[in-house]
């Protein structure tokens, strides 16, 4: 009987072990690892062309003509993933199951400063030429609003909505799908586009203005690429108008 007793004992000590690993089996495949953005390539300015001023501590590059300054920084997906304290929100990275952190475009934030004229003009416009020729328009607010237009959420289906990936219909460039698949992450990326994205505008003497220029994402066999911000203008009291051009390079790094 004492044997017997054991060997019950025994049994319920390896069924109830068995079941402790089977239900965490089951809790860690259905979880995905936190978020661990890193930085597997960095992009420098070349400090040796056009007069370019580079800042040691923030790494960005400024050119001054005329009474304008024009700094641009090259942004990578660290700071990018700061940007929202939910990864599922931020709409220019993708975000794996594995952790791992993807950029989907090439991000630069453009400061402009009208140092000592009485108006300036900006347009949110900019070019990336690479070291091969290949040229490139920044992305604009409009690319960003028809992106996510052709984003359908199925709302009809409570229980289909809560699914992964059965909800959504993504066109086949929309990167987003990867990291997000609610319509309040995509409604809370589009408030983050709104918010960072550069902006044209008028500048009177002293006033700054700010934001993200957006490019497709470079490949990596670009090593040297140029920035060029063709659209400010100086507008004189008399009404005469002076256009500027301004240029920057920069290097892409590797592992």
């Amino acid at each position: 009987m004492i044997y017997r007793k054991h060997q019950i004992n025994f049994r319920y000590q390896v069924l109830c072990s068995i079941g402790l690993l089977l239900t965490i089996g089951v809790l860690l495949g259905g979880c995905t690892v936190a978020p661990q953005p890193s930085i597997d390539a960095y992009i420098e300015p070349i400090a040796e062309r056009f007069n370019t001023q580079i800042n040691p501590e923030t790494g960005a590059a400024t050119v001054v003509k005329e009474g304008v300054a024009v700094s641009i920084k090259p942004i990578d997906e660290v700071e990018l993933f700061g940007l929202t304290e939910d990864p599922r929100m931020n709409p220019y990275l993708i975000v794996e199951k594995n952790g791992a952190v993807e950029p989907i475009y090439t991000v630069f934030e453009m400061i402009t400063h009208n140092r000592d004229n009485n108006r300036v003009v900006v347009e949110d416009m900019a070019i990336l030429i690479d070291a091969n020729g290949a040229q490139y328009a920044n992305l604009s607010s409009g690319y960003f609003d028809s992106l996510y237009d052709n984003v359908n959420v199925a709302r009809s289906d409570p229980w289909r909505a809560a699914s992964p990936y059965g909800s959504m219909a993504y066109p086949s460039h929309y990167g987003h799908y990867q990291s997000y698949v609610d319509a309040e992450a995509l409604e809370w990326g589009q408030i983050v586009i709104e918010d960072t994205l550069f902006e044209s505008g008028k500048l009177f003497s002293g006033a700054k203005r700010s934001g993200f220029l957006i490019f497709d994402r470079l490949d990596r066999e670009a090593t040297e690429i140029r920035i060029v911000v063709p659209e400010i203008r100086i507008v004189h009291s008399n009404g005469r108008e002076d256009k500027l051009n301004f240029k920057i390079d920069f290097r892409q790094v590797l592992p």
